[in-house]
């Protein structure tokens, strides 16, 4: 029901849906005679035949194995289109994400390094090579701020974690309906366990490194060693280590999957109309589970406008399907949506 990935700056997995489709089995029996035919039609008829009993019972047999390898192979495919749309969703995103995110300067980074090498000489015993280590970190970290005395937060490391929710709208609902019904007789434990794999979601954490304080340790932890105070010194730089800041950004899937759907749709050829319609309709099940998961508000102006112009946009497309213009207003609708959305992220998490 639910896939959870930890990813570095570089994505390299596919995620399943759980998707079930039926195959149409019609036509398989063209190769069966007329008697098995009418045994198929009149089961009594089986009775005094055990020639066509036999023939009809692998014709069936056969129909059922043949029927179950089309589903499989169409539920293979489907899997393999969601788990392709997800990764793209995702390489997107990560792209949008490292383009628009501030680098640390060399010297920041290499000063980090040194306090690494200083702390792990400290665990040797090594005082020579941690104070030569502390004093090339203080160096660095001089030059950092003589070329940009602005530095505050900066970044260090980045994380990507990915929890894919398979389910659809209505498994949701009813996972959410169950909850409800356990809370009702406080079953809380199990309540919360069926609840808990209800996330959608792309959360980017963002560890910083707070420079109005971690340089000074550094220079603090030299001073300390200087001093032949080794053990206080290790202490200042695991207290700089533990100042990092952590910043989480949460993207949510279903908003991201239904921008996809609608954008896919709106390369289709005109002609096109029964795919277009199905792009659009998934994209709707998709706004539907980011309201029920809590990510967006169902009375929200931005979810109700939304709803409202894919809704708009099928009804043309089954009349004259005039979209053109239609498809570029949404397409804007949905860039405001996550927008606002990271803009609120990034509000909460500075709280």
């Amino acid at each position: 029901m639910k896939n959870k990935l930890i990813l570095s700056t570089i994505v390299a997995t596919l995620l399943v849906g759980a998707t079930a489709l039926s195959a149409n089995t019609d036509g398989l029996n063209d190769s069966v005679s007329k008697k098995e035919q009418t045994a198929l039609t009149h089961s009594t008829n089986l009775k005094g035949d055990a020639s066509a009993q036999a023939k009809v019972e692998e014709t069936i047999s056969k129909d059922h194995y043949m029927a179950k390898l089309d589903a499989d192979n169409f539920k293979t495919e489907a899997q393999r289109d969601d788990a392709m749309r997800l990764h793209k969703i995702v390489d997107k995103q990560l792209h949008i994400h490292n383009s628009m995110s501030k680098k640390a300067p060399k010297e920041v980074m290499d000063g980090l390094k040194e306090t690494f090498v200083a702390l792990k000489a400290l665990q040797m015993n090594n005082v020579k090579e941690a104070k030569k280590a502390l004093t090339s970190a203080t160096k660095l970290f001089d030059t950092a701020f003589k070329n940009n005395p602005q530095l505050s937060l900066v970044p260090i490391a980045q994380k990507v974690e990915v929890n894919d929710f398979t389910g659809n709208a209505k498994t949701i609902k009813h996972i959410i309906n169950a909850a409800q019904k356990l809370l009702a007789d406080n079953d809380t434990q199990a309540a919360r366990a069926i609840l808990l794999p209800l996330q959608d979601e792309m959360t980017f954490s963002t560890q910083l490194l707070p420079m109005k304080i971690y340089p000074q340790a550094t220079k603090q932890a030299l001073k300390d060693l200087n001093k032949g105070k080794k053990k206080q010194a290790f202490g200042d730089i695991v207290t700089a280590l533990n100042s990092t800041v952590v910043s989480t950004v949460v993207l949510p899937l279903p908003l991201l999957t239904a921008q996809d759907l609608v954008l896919e749709a709106s390369k289709l050829e005109k002609s096109k109309k029964d795919q277009a319609l199905k792009l659009l309709t998934s994209a709707q099940d998709e706004l539907t589970k980011a309201e029920l998961l809590g990510y967006t508000k169902k009375d929200s102006k931005a979810y109700k406008s939304l709803e409202k112009e894919i809704s708009n946009i099928k009804t043309e497309i089954k009349g004259k399907n005039m979209v053109d213009k239609m498809y570029d207003h949404i397409k804007n609708s949905f860039e405001k949506l996550i927008a606002k959305h990271k803009k609120e992220a990034k509000q909460d998490n500075a709280k």
